[in-house]
């Protein structure tokens, strides 16, 4: 009997529209308060994300299940970074314990009252015709799972970084889904409309092994 899967994409379109995060209130005084609304962008890989300021600047700490989660917060956190401070953040990874400290600007607490994403929900489209992957290890093991996905995507339709929202239950696919939707380049529905530097937009794919 032949033995073959299939990837059904469950695309954002006319379903779940990209959203708005809101900016974090203004409040010079607070290091971390440019990335208070962090805790929503976590992936779900990450076994411990906190912030806490020191000696004058954000730091972050993050640990997590596996390598490609940790990379994937990673991105994640330097594309904000670089959005809110308008300068890199200070990374350091420790490969051993699977986790990271990012050290945001000393400059950034001036400029908390900059939103991280601005204007309504935007009418992002997927790009047409795709043909995602679907793993061949996972193929092996007949994996099937739903994961559901972040994207940062810029005014571009660029995607600047990905995160899994609500894991599959297997890494394999989760890793998978996050890959092919880090490649993807998105457009507007309306081609004169005006878009915000970054947006969020939530993703669901499906990977369903079939006999």
């Amino acid at each position: 009997m032949a033995v073959w899967a299939r990837m059904i994409l469950m695309l954002l379109a006319g379903t779940l529209p990209a959203t708005q995060v809101l900016a974090a209130k203004p409040s010079a005084g607070m290091a971390c308060e440019p990335m208070a609304r962090l805790p929503g962008l976590r992936d779900a890989g990450v076994t411990a994300l906190s912030m806490q300021p020191q000696d004058g600047r954000c730091v972050i700490e993050v640990a997590a299940a596996n390598g490609n989660a940790l990379r994937r917060q990673q991105r994640m956190l330097e594309a904000l970074v670089q959005h809110a401070c308008a300068a890199p953040a200070h990374v350091t990874v420790n490969e051993v314990q699977v986790s990271l400290q990012l050290r945001l600007p000393t400059s950034c607490a001036a400029r908390s009252n900059r939103d991280l994403f601005a204007g309504e929900g935007i009418p992002w489209l997927p790009p047409r015709g795709v043909s995602p992957r679907y793993p061949v290890e996972a193929m092996r093991q007949g994996l099937s799972g739903r994961s559901m996905l972040k994207a940062l995507v810029d005014a571009r339709g660029r995607v600047a970084a990905v995160i899994v929202e609500t894991s599959s239950g297997h890494a394999l696919l989760d890793d998978a889904a996050a890959e092919e939707l880090q490649g993807w380049r998105f457009s507007l529905a309306d081609a004169k409309g005006t878009v915000p530097a970054l947006t969020l937009v939530r993703m669901p794919m499906r990977y369903e092994f079939v006999e």
